[in-house]
């Protein structure tokens, strides 16, 4: 076998298959039952130290079929081992301490230097066969069974590149026990939403961290809006922001950089190397840069144009106001909705200050046409003092969850926005009306600029058990349309959380890429083994990962569909801190 296929360890790694069977695993738990079912492999591996160290590592098998038409290589991939010696298997303890202690000896002084030890490799298949043609691999999704006593051999690094890695594509991580990038289409990342699911501490800020770096970078004409409930994104991403980004709050910073900083979570591991003052100098950059502006909830009860036209065409609709009324809302229509490009959901208090006083002289003109003492005109002159108060106001124009849709219309918008939103009702409610927006307004007004939503916390927007009066069922209802309708739109999503078995399950199967790191629960675990047809044995071995380590999963990023792959996953806050030292505080 060529060493380039294959990695033969000098000759060290033989290997056979001694039987292939389905695991089916029941999981019960108050969230629900699932079955689980998992095709595994078992090899038996001649034991060398050297094999056994590198098996600790994530690898990928071929297991050799032969048929009518040449032979191939079924590709598996290694989930656990156990040596074996043959005098274990007649080990017990009820035998006496005397007989016990002479197997022990023997057993202890054999590994290595007897044909009676090995090594059983447990493997799952990929789904994938590989044959060699002129000494090079080509690779297709097969879906069949290898025959007991096949050879099984050691796929190479080279090989490894091969069957994953797309050529020229963006690293998501290197992938753990070969040092090798793994590389993706980023585009795909992006336009069929991907998921990240961890434990705290998992690095999952980390790694969206450097995700939406990546997306940023590889296209130009993305804008990437993040909803952030426990304020890890705004220290994060301190840079990009700096560069080109914004950040809304709810929240009333009045202290500027440093209560802004009280409010955010900041990594031990960032202040550790870069410095709390340090930092600070950079988001009171921030502050004087104007990058720190206030989000409004839009106030129940207020008045949209939309409800406005509407009443105003009703109240109008009598035969001595008919003619001059519809005049009059024509010149409405043409001014809002064609001139400045508003829409039905925009409320009186968005408007800019030239728009406040055009809509004050159409409403004056109406006025002027119905008698002071109808109804309609004692509306319209209240709602004409009330535009006179805006306007006098030295505030800026209210920006709120639609109008930040809106605002993705300009091609110089922020590249990155980030919404620091730390109460979920009001988050929730947020994103509703922010995804609702934007999807009407790609809908309606063919904007081609590509959205990329981030929702941190996603157990707070798509629960599995969603009610009116918390705004869940209506987050719920908007991102389940955005991951279902939005990539028609060039609108996306990534979504991060730490509780799988509480998301919508609906929402959870949009995914077509995903992020798995260490899951405590194993309901959990068994949910994303369900949702996304993995191989229960896989997705236990993230209990085994370390921080930053992560189970990368794709079915339209990586070269083959659905193959698991164990990445490190890069260090954000090193890119982070670099860039920053380039930026003068």
């Amino acid at each position: 076998m060529s060493d380039k296929i294959f990695d033969e360890m000098n000759g060290k790694f033989v290997a056979r298959l001694r039987e292939q069977k389905t695991r089916v695993l029941p999981v019960k738990s108050k969230e629900g039952e699932i079955q689980v079912s998992s095709p595994i492999a078992v090899l038996e591996v001649k034991f060398d130290f050297e094999v056994f160290e590198r098996l600790h590592q994530p690898s990928f098998i071929g297991i050799e079929r032969r048929s009518p038409g040449g032979t191939s290589y079924l590709i598996y991939e290694v989930v656990t081992i156990s040596p074996v010696h043959f005098e274990m298997i007649g080990l017990d303890e009820r035998l006496p301490t005397g007989i016990r202690k002479e197997f022990l000896e023997t057993i202890g002084e054999s590994w290595g230097n007897s044909d009676e030890t090995w090594i059983d490799l447990w493997a799952v298949p990929t789904k994938y066969s590989m044959t060699i043609s002129n000494g090079v691999p080509e690779f297709k999704r097969e879906n069949v069974v290898p025959l007991a006593g096949s050879r099984a051999f050691l796929l190479s690094k080279q090989t490894v590149e091969k069957f994953l890695c797309i050529e020229n594509g963006v690293p998501v991580g290197n992938l753990l026990g070969l040092d090798l990038p793994l590389t993706v289409k980023f585009d795909s990342l992006v336009k069929y939403h991907t998921g990240i699911f961890g434990f705290t501490g998992s690095g999952k800020s980390n790694l969206m961290s450097y995700l939406i770096r990546e997306a940023v970078k590889s296209d130009p004409d993305l804008s990437v809006v993040i909803f952030d409930v426990a304020g890890e994104y705004a220290i994060n991403l301190l840079d990009l922001l700096l560069e080109n980004g914004i950040i809304y709050s709810t929240e009333s910073f009045r202290e500027g950089a440093a209560s802004f900083m009280d409010s955010q979570a900041i990594p031990e591991t960032l202040e550790e190397k870069f410095g709390i003052k340090n930092i600070e100098k950079y988001v009171d950059l921030l502050f004087k840069r104007g990058r720190v502006k206030r989000l409004s909830l839009t106030p129940q009860g207020t008045i949209t144009l939309g409800e406005l036209y509407n009443t105003l065409q009703e109240s109008l609709s009598k035969p001595e106001t008919r003619l001059s009324g519809m005049l009059l809302l024509n010149d409405f229509i043409s001014y809002f909705y064609g001139n400045r490009h508003y829409d039905e959901g925009t409320a009186i208090q968005e408007l800019d200050q030239e728009a406040k006083r055009t809509l004050k002289a159409i409403l004056s003109n109406i006025m002027g046409s119905v008698s002071e003492k109808s109804n309609v005109y004692k509306q319209l002159y209240s709602l004409v003092n009330r535009l006179d108060e805006v306007s006098s106001s030295p505030q800026e124009t209210l920006i709120t969850p639609p109008s930040l849709a809106r605002m993705l219309r300009v091609q110089d918008s922020p590249r990155i926005t980030v919404s620091y939103l730390p109460d979920p009702d009001k988050a929730r409610r947020a994103v509703s009306e922010f995804i609702n927006e934007l999807l009407y307004l790609k809908k309606t007004s063919g904007i081609r600029r590509k959205v990329l939503i981030v929702l941190d916390e996603a157990q707070e927007f798509i629960p599995d058990r969603a009610k009116m009066e918390d705004y869940s069922e209506q987050s719920n209802s908007s991102v389940e349309s955005l991951l279902r309708q939005g990539r028609k739109y060039r609108a996306h999503c990534w979504i991060s959380t730490q509780r799988v078995a509480h998301l919508n399950t609906n929402a959870l199967q949009q995914l077509h890429s995903y992020f798995v790191s260490t899951l405590p629960r194993y309901y959990d675990r068994m949910v994303i083994a369900d949702a996304f047809s993995l191989s229960a044995d896989i997705v236990e071995r993230t209990t085994e990962l370390e921080t930053g380590q992560w189970l990368f999963v794709s079915y339209k990023a990586t070269k083959q569909k659905n193959v698991p792959a164990f990445i490190q996953a890069p260090n954000n806050e090193e890119i982070l801190i670099n860039n920053l030292k380039k930026i003068n505080p």
